[in-house]
């Protein structure tokens, strides 16, 4: 089975059930801050939910190959941030004004001005409103905002999301106290976790632990700050393993030309990779490191999915306090010697953990195999998809046999 269309491979230990059960239901998922072919609207979302037996259509912009598998409708890319935040989402709603759906599932706050009027041109429709971060709080952080004007953009971005959210038939959220921002009747969690087929590559490319060729990883975009930190994290771990192998994959071209000159000598920095090509990356290092040092109001509800593909890839982890992500880490029973929880934001603390754990990795332990299956057990993707094609079920008041 080809992992990338639209039938997700059944994985070890994950249990999902492929029966068909939303056969006869045309669901249309609308993004229109994130790429299509993004992880969680397309792999996950709209693949798992065609997968259950629903018609999907998936409207957004295009920046590759168009892909095969699930039924798209393409925009043009926002041709800059004040255009995607005001003009894309009423770009993607008249892309998709000809569809008939059952559920209309939308992504990104913005799309939520268009939701008076969408409701109004769909009137049988449900729609469901898909939350992945805390957009509001994020004002606080975005680099291109006036320090100036921080707050009062958070306070109206709040504001306006709750109140046109509460016209929505449904929340999903992707951790319960992101989930808890909203009043809304039904309101379910869809944990951003990792796809079975994310779990298959990285079988069939794993590299024995100590045989791996990187030390250490780090997978994601970063903004300004944190990168310049990540930077002295890798500075300190170098120097104190001076023949280390480091690796930064993900980072905006505007970053990635800032870094260069400031990594030290021994560490690859990759830009944007198809999210496909990350399991093979992973799987040929040791340690995966997540540097949140400064635990603003945005990340007290959120969870690294990075932590979850470092685990599903057999690295062993380095990652700053997050209270989402411990709770989860508690619940799956995972070692506190396998994932290393740094309080704090001294890089030194962060270079010693992943140099105690490379050490470790070299004398046989092999802390990435416990924490791959812990991701099995407790982080597969295919199981929240249930969850929102329950919801899908309840909202149109049809039996619930998943």
């Amino acid at each position: 089975m080809h992992l990338d269309k639209q039938s997700p491979a059944k994985g070890e230990g994950a249990g999902f059930d492929p029966a068909p059960q939303l056969r006869g239901l045309d669901v249309l998922i609308v993004t229109s801050g994130h790429e299509i072919t993004d992880a969680r609207v397309y792999s996950k979302q709209a693949c798992s939910i065609q997968f259950l037996g629903a018609r999907v259509t998936l409207v957004g912009r295009l920046e590759g190959k168009k892909p095969a598998g699930v039924n798209v409708i393409t925009v043009p890319a926002p041709s800059s941030r004040l255009t995607r935040f005001l003009w894309q989402p009423w770009r993607c709603l008249w892309a998709a004004r000809r569809i008939d759906a059952h559920i209309i599932h939308f992504h990104d706050a913005e799309m939520l001005m268009t939701l008076p009027i969408a409701k109004l041109w769909w009137r049988r429709s449900k729609f469901v409103y898909d939350v992945h971060e805390d957009f509001a709080n994020l004002m606080l952080v975005r680099d291109w905002l006036p320090k100036i004007l921080k707050p009062f953009v958070r306070t109206m971005t709040n504001a306006t999301e709750k109140i046109l959210a509460s016209l929505a038939d449904a929340i999903v959220g992707v951790t319960p106290p992101l989930l808890d921002k909203f009043r809304n009747h039904e309101r379910i969690v869809a944990y951003n976790y990792v796809a079975e087929s994310f779990f298959n590559r990285a079988v069939k490319v794993s590299i024995n632990s100590r045989e791996r060729e990187f030390d250490v990883v780090h997978l994601g975009t970063l903004n300004v700050r944190r990168s310049h930190f990540l930077v002295d994290v890798l500075k300190e771990f170098h120097r104190l393993r001076p023949t280390a192998r480091s690796l930064v994959i993900g980072v905006f071209p505007e970053i990635e030309n800032e870094l260069k000159p400031l990594l030290p000598e021994g560490c690859t920095l990759i830009g944007k990779v198809p999210h496909e090509e990350i399991p093979r990356l992973l799987t040929n290092s040791k340690v995966g490191l997540d540097v949140h040092p400064w635990l603003g109001d945005h990340l007290k509800v959120a969870v690294p999915v990075k932590v979850c593909e470092y685990m599903a890839a057999g690295c062993a982890v380095v990652s700053s306090h997050m209270p989402v992500l411990v709770k989860i880490l508690d619940d799956a029973q995972v070692d506190e010697e396998d994932v290393r929880i740094i309080h704090g934001g001294n890089p030194i603390d962060y270079a010693r953990a992943a140099l105690q754990m490379v050490e470790s990795i070299e004398k046989g332990a092999d802390p990435g195999a416990r924490l791959r299956r812990a991701a099995l057990n407790h982080m597969v993707w295919e199981k929240e998809a249930v969850k929102i094609a329950q919801l899908y079920l309840r909202l149109l008041r049809r039996p619930c046999a998943i």
